[in-house]
């Protein structure tokens, strides 16, 4: 008797059950992640270089005048301002990003969990790898580099004997 009325209860709780969706979905989005991981990384690249400034800027005021290393220093302390320029640039474009892939990927969600759609989308998650690799790829052209991923760079130049050049 009491096992029926076990039975009884869990198979009630399992047919009551609704189907809700997921309050946060862009926690299981890839793309979501990856923005995360970029932005923690430009943070921690932000402060070593503020700390690395405060170093610069510690030389040039110790710098002995009229040696030339005031123009190194000097150098030293504005590429450094620029770059934490450029990293401040980078950490609010990646903070703009990621709130705007938290609202798609809310939305996204909710259109696949109505259709009943696997969510998320692998494909997209491929592109947006894809995407990446051509944004961060190296932009000069570099024939000997290219060589040798090609295979050509491997095999030694002959040798030329001495009778033979003029």
């Amino acid at each position: 008797m009491f096992i029926r009325f076990f039975c009884l209860i869990i198979l009630s709780f399992a047919v009551s059950a609704c189907n809700k969706p997921d309050p946060n979905p862009e926690l299981k989005d890839p793309i979501y992640s990856d923005l995360n991981t970029t932005l923690a990384a430009a943070n921690a690249a932000l402060e070593a270089e503020k700390k690395a400034l405060e170093g610069f800027q510690k030389e040039l005021v110790d710098v002995v005048p009229q040696t030339g290393q005031i123009k190194y220093a000097q150098k030293r302390v504005f590429e450094s301002q620029q770059k934490i320029s450029r990293l401040e640039q980078e950490k609010q474009y990646l903070e703009l990003k990621l709130e705007a892939r938290k609202k798609s990927s809310k939305k996204a969600y909710l259109a696949a969990f109505k259709k009943g759609d696997i969510w998320p989308n692998p494909k997209e998650f491929e592109d947006y790898q894809a995407e990446k690799k051509l944004r961060e790829a190296k932009r000069t052209w570099d024939v000997k580099q290219r060589m040798q991923e090609m295979g050509f760079g491997d095999e030694k130049a002959p040798a030329v004997p001495a009778e033979a050049s003029h």
